[in-house]
């Protein structure tokens, strides 16, 4: 298997990999790009063509082509070795090395298919679902739409879709695990969670099938029933995950780099049958991080065509804050009171609904917008009412240049003043707790043990830079000779196993280099020397840093030492040992003399 893994890496380039994926621009050393993984519009995502690995200076992931496909297409690593392999063109061992999670898997997506194929044959081919079929193309919704999108029927008597699969030979417990069956805790029979319903087949972006949405009829029996059920969580479907119709809709996204944002499947299905193809729906009106960032790799702009009244859904506020975090720019599409909804609109009067898209509004003025149109900004009590509505989404606005514009805008609505609107919107930021600064007790000094982590910290900080601006320099290891001293001393082990490698080799070749490692320790120097390639910095200029870190580096080596010193004088003391006594204050009024002359330097 690990021979197989190699094979692939050295017949695939992971620019020309990722590249598929993400657009990438050369930029020096290395391949730039916006990070899928993350929202930002400044590119941070970094592709190392010498190292053949990535790594994003935002959200810090990172790793070789393996990492990326599992991490971008959410697949695990066995997936992740078949699409490769199929890419690099070579054909895979057969491995009995299959975890029972993954055959789990796959079993269940395959029933989820077949569950599809049965109530798709059952709405469009078969006397059991006329009525539901009548109701759909009542709707305006075509044949060919409803084949496209998988839509289906599930029959009143389960046992029809039971006896289908058993024959097959599906066992009961994966039916079970599939969520679309139960089993009655009276007679122990299997009954269908969707039994009399529509169906719509909810899938990855890849178009693999991990559960149900079920609408009930209007001539079902049952009208007090939920108008609509999913899937309960399974192994395979996470609702947090899921976006209805981005498996058919994604191309169109990337092409239009928008995405129309519906809340229920006629409002997404009925526009893309009309030619609005860049659409997809959400389960009401909270997005999850996971969604955001699966639109985040096709587009950076969402058009909401949601509930009017989502302005005061608390998971919409949220939402909304989270999709301004992650550099999204959101807008409103207003269909006014002439329509409910965007199925009714596109049904009614397509160009108007296109226009609208076109008219679409920032999503903070739609917020200001729709509360001024619900409260009276005359009254006291109108006021009040619009400020603990907007204010909320207002604080929230990670843009302070746009969070100040809105401030303003608000004003104007209300007639009041800009620095009123900013004091009252105080109220509405998350309190954050005081942090114990600068409680210290007297006694206690910058040089005390309190402030020892603090210390170690800086220290692995500048050690980690002084390794960056070695490797960024034209020759690291020539260079790296001339700081012997310097390198021989870093503390941390990870810097001092790359040191003391590069201390002893006369030329320096990146891949080559890594080989000489240790795995633990290369990602460490995959960053460190991704770092280094990032800025083109002049060798005077490298020069003069390098010095700055070695004083900063001399002076915590000195303190520490010192205070090391001071222990043992202090022990030896005690224990009247008079020459080790001795030999410990020479070392120590040495070292303070050193000290003394790296804080010259350092002032």
């Amino acid at each position: 298997m690990d021979n197989q893994v190699d094979e692939i890496k050295q017949k695939l380039n992971i620019v020309d990999v990722i590249n598929r994926y993400v657009p990438l621009k050369k930029r020096g050393h290395n391949y730039l790009a916006c990070c899928p993984f993350h929202g930002e519009k400044t590119p941070s995502f970094t592709v190392s063509e010498e190292l053949q690995i990535f790594k994003c200076f935002g959200c810090g992931k990172s790793g070789d082509v393996f990492t990326f496909l599992q991490e971008y297409e959410r697949i695990d690593f066995r997936e992740a070795l078949t699409e490769l392999a199929l890419m690099a063109g070579v054909v895979l061992q057969k491995s009995e090395f299959v975890t029972q999670e993954e055959s789990k898997k796959k079993v269940l997506i395959e029933i989820n298919t077949q569950v599809a194929k049965f109530y798709n044959y059952l709405l469009t081919s078969h006397v059991l679902g006329k009525s539901a079929l009548d109701y759909v193309q009542n709707r305006g919704i075509t044949l060919s739409t409803i084949k496209q999108f998988n839509i289906g029927y599930s029959p009143e008597n389960p046992e029809l879709l039971i006896n289908y699969l058993t024959k097959k030979g599906y066992k009961i417990p994966d039916l079970i695990a599939t969520g679309t069956f139960g089993q009655s805790q009276y007679n122990s029979r299997l009954y269908d969670r969707f039994q009399g319903r529509l169906t719509f087949p909810l899938s990855d972006y890849r178009g693999r099938i991990l559960g149900f949405s079920g609408r009930i009829l209007p001539t079902s029996k049952n009208q007090n029933s939920a108008k609509y059920i999913n899937s309960p969580e399974t192994e395979v479907y996470k609702k947090s995950q899921n976006l209805f119709g981005l498996h058919l809709a994604k191309e169109a996204i990337k092409t239009k780099n928008y995405v129309l944002v519906t809340e229920g499947e006629f409002d997404m299905i009925s526009p893309f049958q009309s030619g609005v193809k860049n659409i997809i729906a959400i389960k009401g009106t909270a997005f999850t991080q996971d969604q955001l960032q699966l639109l985040r790799r096709f587009t950076d702009t969402l058009i909401l065509a949601l509930d009017s009244d989502f302005a005061g859904n608390n998971a919409a506020k949220k939402s909304i804050e989270l999709a301004d975090s992650m550099e999204f720019d959101i807008k409103v599409l207003i269909l006014g009171d002439k329509y409910k909804d965007p199925d009714e609109a596109v049904r009614s009067d397509l160009d108007y609904f296109k226009k609208q898209i076109d008219l679409s509004i920032s999503v903070w003025d739609f917020i200001i917008q729709s509360q001024i149109k619900a409260n009276d900004p005359q009254t006291v009590k109108g006021k009040k009412e619009i400020l603990s509505v907007v204010l909320p989404f207002l604080v929230k606005i990670k843009n302070s240049v746009i969070k100040s514009d809105y401030f303003q805008k608000l004003a104007d609505e209300l007639n009041s003043s800009h620095e009123s609107i900013i004091e009252e919107s105080q109220k509405y930021l998350s309190v954050q707790p005081a942090l114990a600064v600068g409680r210290l007790s007297p006694s206690i000094t910058p040089n005390s043990e309190t402030n020892e982590p603090q210390d170690s910290i800086k220290t692995q900080k500048l050690e980690q830079l002084l390794l960056t601006l070695v490797f960024g320099a034209k020759n690291p290891a020539k260079l790296s000779q001339k700081l012997k001293i310097q390198l021989s001393r870093l503390s941390d082990h990870r810097f001092q196993s790359i040191a003391k490698q590069l201390l002893e080799i006369e030329d320096f070749e990146p891949k080559n280099f890594e080989s000489l490692l240790s795995p633990e320790i290369r990602p460490t120097f995959q960053s460190i020397y991704l770092d280094s390639t990032m800025s083109q910095t002049e060798s005077h200029q490298r020069l003069s840093e390098i010095k700055k870190t070695i004083t900063q580096l001399d002076s915590f080596f000195l303190k520490d030492r010192l205070n090391f010193l001071s222990h043992q004088i202090s022990k030896f003391e005690k224990q009247e040992k008079q020459l080790e006594l001795v030999e410990a204050e020479k070392e120590y009024n040495k070292l303070l003399s050193e000290l003394s002359k790296v804080q010259i330097k350092k002032s």
